[in-house]
């Protein structure tokens, strides 16, 4: 196992010729909605003031970054997660790009050998936040044989702060109690089955593991008006760490008599305590 940057030489050559790959879709509508509105407010509030000035200012603001946040969003150089050859496997930790990632200086990505691999599988979890209808959250599960276990053990963690992991957007977890990597699937393309075919076709030596599946239901909790208790509160911490706070804000405001402020400190506050020994669940990849 090695730790390179993604702009060495090395990945570049290699990834090149890579067959299996998996991309994280950013949408381009979300990325762009909130400036792309500020840009249409400044034009109207031009407009009253000197329709030409608006048009010279705000045309071009509007195609520079449109033209930005289509870049951003379809780059291959920013946007792949997984890349693969017979030979090697390339992971990548977070996406890197800016000044920000240039001075920190550190690796972002793992390059495992097909032969430094255990085995790889899907775990999928079912979160039923309310209703009958569930939202899947899904990672890819790649298991280093023991030597290679150790190795990251040691190293992963120490990469970044948690703040530095936030801002420059972590996609790939350590689970220590299962010693797997766990690659979160939000956004991602293709889907995890069909990545896993390809994959299995390309590295027919490695082990693919059955997929593990569970699931979080907090329906339960919604027909009590008083707080949660220590259960409910872990399932809620639980709830979170897969990357539904807002939904959890919004239901423990409506059902425990909270306005949206008095629910999120309540929720921050249960997170940072833990609620208790919570089961030890692959973190979401964005939150």
């Amino acid at each position: 196992m090695k730790l390179v940057r993604s702009d060495s030489p090395e990945v570049a050559d290699s990834i090149a010729s890579a067959r299996t790959v998996l991309k994280r879709h950013l949408p381009i509508l979300q990325l762009g909605l909130l400036p792309n509105l500020g840009i249409v407010a400044l034009t109207l509030i031009g407009l009253i003031v000197s329709g030409q000035a608006a048009a010279w200012v705000s045309i071009p603001m509007f195609l520079a970054w449109n033209a930005w946040v289509i870049w951003r969003a379809r780059s291959p150089r920013l946007s792949w997660v997984i890349k693969t050859h017979a030979d090697r496997i390339f992971i990548r930790l977070w996406a890197g790009f800016g000044k920000a990632w240039h001075q920190a200086d550190v690796p972002d990505v793992i390059v495992l050998e097909a032969s430094e691999i255990a085995s790889v599988s899907i775990r999928s979890v079912e979160v039923f936040i309310y209703g009958p209808e569930p939202k899947i959250v899904q990672w890819l599960m790649i298991e280093p044989i023991e030597a290679v276990a150790q190795s990251v053990s040691a190293r992963i963690p120490s990469f970044f702060t948690e703040a530095e992991i936030r801002r420059l957007g972590e996609r790939v977890y350590w689970v220590n109690d299962d010693r797997h990597l766990a690659v979160g699937w939000q956004m991602c393309q293709p889907n995890v089955k069909i990545f896993l075919q390809q994959f299995a076709e390309e590295h027919p030596s490695i082990v693919i593991g059955t997929e593990d599946c569970s699931e979080l239901d907090l329906n339960g909790m919604w027909n009590s008006r008083t707080k949660p208790n220590t259960e409910q509160q872990k399932m809620l911490v639980q709830a979170m760490r897969l990357g539904f706070g807002c939904e959890c804000v919004q239901r423990v405001g409506q059902y425990k008599h909270m306005s949206s402020r008095e629910a999120a400190a309540y929720l921050a506050k249960i997170r940072r305590e833990g609620a208790g020994p919570v089961e030890d669940q692959v973190k979401p990849s964005v939150f």
